[in-house]
């Protein structure tokens, strides 16, 4: 993907630098709940805030209703468009195949992913969570975990979008390449939590940049992010405008993300 996924893509002047850029951590959560004909599911970190109910008969996804609470750009709600592209389509479909319908860069990229979470919650029942934390990579490698249930499951060495340890997957790229190594490596429910974290891993990397300085600004002129996702499409693009008073520092642990799921 373009723009923040590569790792070489850093603010270069002082006024684009997160002046507590080493001071925090990105978390993120991640929960989902399955009842009877429906999965409630959530997504939150400092930069987004989204629900999701995924009904279903069963078999297919029948209808997909979601909330946006917080989202960085003007245009990002319009993404409920594409998202209904979800409907009718089985919830055992294979992921690929799913993005081959429905290309996630067409999308909200996080409401894509919420929905596939949410699909395969339907096909396990119960209820989980996962909880991401990146701590800043500034200005040494860091540990970043990934608890499910809230059970430490994932934690890797990381730094400048590489895993370090362990060694095992050492000098494995988290931005672009991580799914092909990761669906050679991983399956199943494994799989699953690896690509959380590896989504959260990429959100973190806006901790580095001063957010609040785009605020009220367009996005028609970032052609590093043209074509990442819905809102650098046309012609969502050209209108986008950063939203103000978005954006939540999520470093403290005792912060309840999801709270209204829980």
């Amino acid at each position: 993907m373009s723009g923040i996924a590569d790792p070489k893509v850093e603010p270069r002047f002082a006024d684009e630098r997160n002046p507590t850029f080493g001071q925090g951590a990105l978390r993120r959560r991640v929960k989902l709940i399955a009842e009877q004909g429906v999965v409630r599911a959530g997504v939150e970190d400092s930069y987004h805030s989204f629900r999701l109910n995924l009904c279903h008969d069963g078999t297919r996804i029948t209808a997909i209703e979601p909330v946006f609470l917080r989202v960085p750009l003007t245009t990002c709600p319009s993404a409920e468009q594409p998202l209904r592209g979800f409907i009718g389509m089985p919830l055992d479909l294979p992921w690929r195949q799913l993005v081959a319908q429905e290309n996630p860069r067409a999308h909200c990229t996080h409401l894509h992913d919420l929905c596939q979470l949410a699909m395969a919650q339907a096909r396990r029942s119960g209820s989980r969570s996962y909880e991401v934390t990146v701590p800043d990579e500034f200005p040494d490698p860091v540990w970043t975990t990934l608890y499910r249930d809230g059970q430490l499951l994932l934690r890797w060495k990381t730094f400048r979008g590489t895993v370090l340890a362990p060694e095992t997957y050492a000098e494995r790229p988290l931005l672009r390449g991580f799914s092909s190594w990761a669906n050679t490596e991983f399956s199943g429910d494994d799989l699953e939590a690896a690509l959380v974290l590896h989504k959260a891993y990429f959100v973190s990397r806006a901790r580095s940049w001063n957010v609040e300085a785009s605020a009220g600004k367009g996005v028609a002129h970032h052609e590093v992010m043209r074509g990442a996702c819905h809102s650098y499409n046309e012609p969502q693009m050209s209108a986008a405008i950063h939203n103000r008073d978005n954006n939540i520092d999520t470093s403290d642990p005792a912060l309840h993300l999801l709270a209204d799921l829980d």
